[in-house]
């Protein structure tokens, strides 16, 4: 796949609920002119408004569940207690089949209010695009990126730049992996439903499953829908960011642009997952190398030897160009961090994590724009 297409590496060949959901997207940016710059407070309203009105859902629908099955047992069928298992199964069958209709209204909503809800931060981020005109190669990336994170969707596996993201991932883990992705997508709602009911007759609180099934709902649509718009922030605010970070690796060697090329492609590995602003930055970086490899092998001993080899200047800049690739990545934690601090480690160098936390939340919040490689960028 050409550099320049970098949309093309990340999502080949799309599924159907991709496909319209990027289709979807498009349309609604299409709908409003570009900013011409980012509104982080317009950000900051959408994704809370975005965040009630999935837990709302979420009340409504618990509140539904819940209340009809003591609705069921306590007036609309007479001596409930006293009937045997057999006798109760077809009005189970009834209920259990009104509780999918509702549950499947309710998961239609959620997408339909995530969709719109990325699709609001795509626009509000400040990203340039044209209302008649084919989206650029990055937009489209990005698009495609907001849409399957509001679609819940799993790394398609597919290798990125001949990186395979589920390196690390073999055998069973693969498979449970894909597995446990279906269910959260398909049955998540579902089987919460299920298991809290059985957990609050167990603990005798029958009476109460109107007013707890509700709130316990919509804690976890919030949640749901708190993750799911963080990542499409993290991936509309992005290509600017990818922008300016190049101006800077442009000046840096061959020779540190390939070692951070190797980074870059490690962390994929480890994150299971090729983030669509790592795969900006890789198609990018890979474009500036004389070169212009369409694809990269992965030697990550040979990398960490090699950082430890550069001089003080030329460590810094790699060090903080890696620090930079796992900001843009995604939350500092797990994979990105341990990642960070094995590099940091074996190149003898101390890691501010803390720091490294501040300057994500600033860039999201609006209140750092530019970025530089130099040592104090990482300043504890």
């Amino acid at each position: 796949m050409p550099l320049d297409r970098p949309d093309q590496e990340y999502a080949p060949s799309p599924g159907l609920a991709q496909r319209l959901a990027h289709r979807y997207i498009s349309y609604l940016l299409t709908r409003n002119a570009p900013l011409s710059a980012p509104n982080p407070h317009a950000i900051k309203r959408i994704k809370r408004w975005t965040i009630v009105w999935a837990a709302i859902a979420g009340i409504i629908s618990g509140t539904l569940i819940g209340g009809g099955e003591w609705w069921m047992k306590r007036i609309a069928i007479d001596g409930w207690s006293g009937m045997s298992l057999g006798e109760q199964i077809p009005y189970w069958i009834a209920y259990y089949a009104v509780v999918g209709v509702i549950t499947a209204i309710e998961i239609g909503f959620l997408y339909w209010n995530s969709l719109r809800g990325v699709t609001h931060i795509t626009r509000l981020a400040g990203l340039a695009y044209s209302q008649h005109n084919a989206f650029t190669p990055s937009l489209q990336l990005t698009v495609h990126g907001v849409a399957r994170a509001a679609l819940e969707y799993p790394s398609s596996g597919n290798t990125i730049y001949g990186i395979n993201p589920h390196a690390y991932l073999h055998g069973w883990k693969l498979t449970l992996k894909a597995l446990l992705y279906r269910l959260k997508i398909s049955l998540s709602s579902f089987i919460l439903r299920v298991v809290m009911r059985r957990v609050l007759s167990r603990l005798a609180l029958r009476g109460f499953i109107p007013m707890l099934m509700g709130p316990l709902y919509a804690i976890w649509n919030a949640w749901i829908a708190w993750r799911v718009l963080h990542q499409a922030h993290l991936m509309a605010y992005g290509p600017p960011r990818i922008d300016a970070l190049m101006h800077e690796l442009n000046t840096l060697s061959r020779a540190q642009r390939q070692l951070i090329v190797q980074g870059i492609g490690e962390l994929m590995m480890r994150n299971r997952h090729p983030h669509p602003n790592l795969v900006l930055l890789l198609s990018q970086l890979l474009a500036s190398l004389p070169e212009q490899p369409q694809s990269v092998d992965i030697d990550w001993q040979q990398a960490l030897g090699d950082y430890a080899q550069l001089d003080t200047h030329e460590r810094s800049a790699v060090l903080e160009s890696l620090t930079q690739a796992a900001i843009l990545s995604g939350p500092y934690r797990g994979a990105r961090k341990a990642f960070l601090r094995e590099v940091y480690a074996r190149c003898q160098t101390p890691l501010h994590e803390q720091s490294v936390i501040a300057q994500q939340q600033r860039w999201l919040s609006g209140e750092e724009v530019s970025v530089s490689l130099t040592p104090a960028s990482n300043a504890g």
